[in-house]
């Protein structure tokens, strides 16, 4: 049987509309549940007035918007892996998907740090990684975004608009 592979989620910053915090506060995603009134108001980023509003966006690095379909879809596979936040943009309903699960599951001899002591190379120990949900390593200060196996073969099949996904190494 083969290894199942981990993936990263990646916005596609190029070609979606991003969104800020209309109170111009930005959310500190570290792993851990937030505690916002809800809704948060929020309106796309000046600079991207023309591109779409995706399946998938931003509003800060370390988490991810997902439209109100995406949400519904993702809700029960994510289980207790994702606090979900409720963002208002004119009549839209989106979400923030703050992933709380942090995993030990980084091969820290086979990994590649960068200079700043964080992660330029993941490269993840496939006895610990989990088999549902999304998660996070300490490693990277929080700030990466990694799929199960599990919820990248749940994403693939929705083929959300916006994202894109990267392949990390296994040992």
């Amino acid at each position: 049987m083969a290894c199942p592979n981990v993936y990263s989620l990646e916005v596609d910053f190029a070609h979606i509309k991003t969104l800020i915090c209309v109170n111009g506060r930005p959310f500190r995603c570290k792993g851990l549940p937030v505690t916002v009134d809800q809704p948060v108001a929020v309106k796309p980023d000046e600079d991207e007035a023309g591109l779409p509003l995706c399946d998938m966006s931003l509003v800060n690095v370390g988490s991810f918007v997902v439209s109100n379909d995406l949400y519904e879809y993702l809700k029960p596979l994510a289980g207790n892996t994702v606090q979900f936040i409720e963002l208002q943009w004119k009549n839209l309903r989106l979400w923030l998907c703050n992933v709380v699960s942090v995993v030990d599951c980084l091969d820290s001899q086979k990994s590649e740090m960068n200079q700043f002591g964080g992660v330029a190379k993941a490269v993840f120990d496939v006895s610990k990684v989990p088999d549902q949900g999304f998660f996070k390593i300490k490693e990277d200060n929080y700030t990466g975004i990694y799929l199960s196996p599990a919820m990248y073969d749940s994403l693939i099949a929705y083929k959300p608009s916006g994202v894109e996904f990267e392949e990390a190494a296994l040992t």
